[in-house]
């Protein structure tokens, strides 16, 4: 097992998948199918094609823990039924902090939902740059991912190490994309 183990939390509307890379809300209602792949791989397809599938490797997950790959992926459909339910009543501290999380959660997961710009001009490598619409090009307001294909196996890495928004979009052929700890 690697340093950082790999969690897959119930978030209510959504999946956190918390990694070395980074922490990722999935909303449920965007997941298609989840299934095995190569014997230990768990595939996470949101229905917007190969490039943009979430891949877990089993043996990195540490919650939630299971004997199978196969039983793992049971364990996220349960979670994909299974919605958090906040009681109706009085709005309190504790519900409201719970509101601004979620709607956290939703935008970061909006963000990344679809690139504002790509460049797919080297055939082995393409950059996707994600910012609020409207961003320019030369502002440090992008996170940057960079897809490499070497014969059909793909690396997704983001510049910096993380998905910060704080990159230049221009400078993307020269940034550092250092691969994650899981690599």
């Amino acid at each position: 097992m690697t340093a950082f183990a790999t969690q897959i939390l119930n978030n209510g509307a959504s999946l956190k998948i918390i990694s070395a890379d980074g922490t990722r809300n999935i909303l449920k209602n965007q997941i298609h199918e989840v299934s095995v792949i190569n014997d230990t791989v768990i595939k996470i397809d949101i229905g917007q094609g190969a490039l943009n599938n979430i891949f877990i490797n089993f043996p990195e997950v540490s919650n939630p823990q299971t004997p199978t790959p196969d039983a793992l992926v049971d364990a996220i459909n349960i979670m994909l039924q299974n919605t958090i339910v906040i009681p109706p009543g009085i709005s309190t501290e504790l519900n409201q902090q719970k509101e601004i999380t979620d709607l956290d959660s939703i935008k970061s997961s909006l963000l990344f939902q679809a690139p504002q710009i790509s460049d797919e001009t080297n055939p082995k490598t393409i950059y996707k740059g994600f910012a609020v619409p409207g961003s320019r090009t030369s502002d440090a307001v992008w996170a940057i991912q960079k897809i490499t294909n070497n014969r059909g196996i793909y690396t997704y890495l983001w510049a910096g190490g993380n998905q910060n928004f704080d990159k230049v979009w221009d400078n993307r052929a020269t940034l550092i994309y250092p691969p994650s700890a899981n690599a």
